[in-house]
C-alpha cells in the first residue's frame, strides 16, 4: 500500500472529535462520586443528571479511550510516518516532540492528585476511587509506566492509563515506520496482537489493535482520495462508516466492542477526514474543545476529590451529584480551567522544551 503525501492541513474535525472523547470519559467518571473506596455503593446509573439525554455517554463513554487509541494512530500515521521512515525525523527529536507534550501536565496532575488523595484521606477511611496511592505506584506513574502489566491496580490520576499505553505504542510506531512500505504489513500485525492479548490484557491490547487500525484507516482514506477523488472519497466512506454504525445500532442493546473498535470507529475517521480535506476548515471554531482535551481529561479526576471534598465538607449526601446544577457547575469549572491549562501551562512547557532541543542543536549537541 503505498500512500501519497500527507496533507499539509489541519483536520479541525477529529481535534473536534477528540475533544467530545475527552468528555465523554467525564460522563463515565461521574459514577466515581458514588464509590466507597474503589466500589460503587448505592447507585443508581439512571440517577444520573441529564440521563435521559446522555445514557449514551454513561454506558459507554469508557470507550472514548479506543476511540482515543485510533485517533493517535490515524493521525501519527499522517504526521509522522514518512517522516520517519526517511529518516527526517530522528529517534531523541520524536521523543523529545513526545515527551514536551505529554509530561509537564502529567506530573503536575500526579502530584495534585498525590496530595489531594492525601487531604482526602485524612477523613475517610479510604482513597478517592484508586486505592494504590503507595511509593511503588508513584514511581510507575513517575515513568508513566502505570498500565504496562507491572502495576497492582489503579493508582493516583488512574487516566492516565491511556497514556501509559501510548507511550509504548510511540516506540512501536516508530521502530514499525523504519520498514518503510512494509510498515502497512507491520501494522496489521501488531493489530492482529492486540486482537490476541484484548480482553484478558485489554489496555496493551486495545491500545495496538485501535492504535494500528486508526493507522491503517489513515492508509485507506489515501487511497480513496487518489484513486476516487477527494469528493467521491467523501461520499464511499460515508456509505462504509453509516452502514457500519447501522449494523451495531441493529444489534438493539448488543453493543459489540470488537465490531466498534475494528470498523464503525475507523471508518467513522475515514469519513470525518475525508469530510475534512474536502471541505477545509470544516468545524475550525470547535476545534479548541480538541485543543482542551488533553487538560480536560487529566483535569477532571483530581477536580473530582475536590468536588466530593466540597460536598462533604458542606454535609451533603453523595446523591447531591445526581443534581443537574451539579454537573453544570463541575463543567463550568473544568472548561475554563483546561482552557487556561492549555493556554498558559501545557503550550509554555511544550515551547520550552522544545526550545532547549533546538538550543541543544544551536551548540553543537545535535539531535542524533
Amino acid at each position: 500500500m503505498t500512500a501519497p503525501a500527507a496533507p499539509a492541513e489541519r483536520l479541525y474535525i477529529l481535534d473536534t472529535l477528540r475533544g467530545i472523547a475527552a468528555l465523554s470519559v467525564v460522563f463515565w467518571h461521574w459514577q466515581h462520586f458514588f464509590y466507597v473506596g474503589d466500589t460503587p455503593s448505592n447507585f443508581d446509573p439512571t440517577q444520573q443528571p441529564f440521563y435521559t439525554t446522555m445514557e449514551p455517554f454513561y454506558h459507554y463513554g469508557g470507550l472514548a479511550v479506543q476511540l482515543f487509541f485510533t485517533i493517535s494512530g490515524f493521525v501519527f500515521f499522517w504526521l509522522f510516518a514518512n517522516g520517519i521512515g526517511s529518516r527526517k525525523v530522528t529517534p531523541r527529536a520524536f521523543a523529545i516532540d513526545r515527551f514536551s507534550r505529554l509530561y509537564p501536565l502529567h506530573l503536575a496532575t500526579f502530584l495534585l492528585v498525590a496530595a489531594l488523595q492525601m487531604a482526602y484521606l485524612a477523613q475517610h477511611a479510604s482513597s478517592f476511587v484508586y486505592p494504590f496511592n503507595d511509593g511503588y505506584h508513584a514511581l510507575l506513574n513517575l515513568l508513566l509506566a502505570p498500565a504496562w502489566g507491572l502495576e497492582k491496580g489503579w493508582s493516583f490520576n488512574a487516566p492516565i492509563w491511556s497514556v501509559s499505553v501510548e507511550v509504548l505504542l510511540y516506540a512501536t510506531f516508530f521502530v514499525i515506520c523504519l520498514a518503510g512500505s512494509w510498515r502497512w504489513l507491520l501494522a496489521v500485525v501488531a493489530c492482529g496482537v492486540g486482537l490476541m492479548l484484548y480482553p484478558e490484557s485489554y489496555k496493551v491490547g486495545s491500545g495496538l489493535l485501535c492504535f494500528y487500525i486508526g493507522g491503517i484507516a489513515y492508509g485507506l482514506l489515501q487511497q480513496l482520495r487518489l484513486r476516487l477523488g477527494s469528493g467521491r472519497a467523501v461520499a464511499a466512506s460515508s456509505i462504509i462508516a453509516l452502514t457500519a454504525w447501522a449494523y451495531q445500532f441493529a444489534l438493539a442493546d448488543a453493543v459489540n466492542s470488537y465490531l466498534i473498535m475494528c470498523l464503525c470507529f475507523p471508518a467513522t475517521l475515514v469519513m470525518l477526514a475525508a469530510a475534512g480535506l474536502y471541505w477545509p476548515g470544516l468545524l475550525r471554531s470547535t476545534a479548541w474543545v480538541g485543543d482542551i482535551s488533553y487538560a480536560s481529561y487529566l483535569l477532571h479526576f483530581p477536580l473530582q476529590i475536590l468536588f466530593a471534598m466540597v460536598m462533604d465538607k458542606l454535609g451533603l449526601a453523595r446523591t447531591v451529584f445526581n443534581q443537574p446544577w451539579v454537573m453544570l457547575a463541575f463543567f463550568t469549572v473544568l472548561i475554563p480551567l483546561s482552557l487556561a491549562c492549555h493556554q498558559w501551562f501545557e503550550r509554555p512547557a511544550q515551547r520550552y522544551l522544545r526550545g532547549c532541543k533546538l538550543a541543544g542543536q544551536r551548540t553543537g549537541k545535535a539531535v542524533s
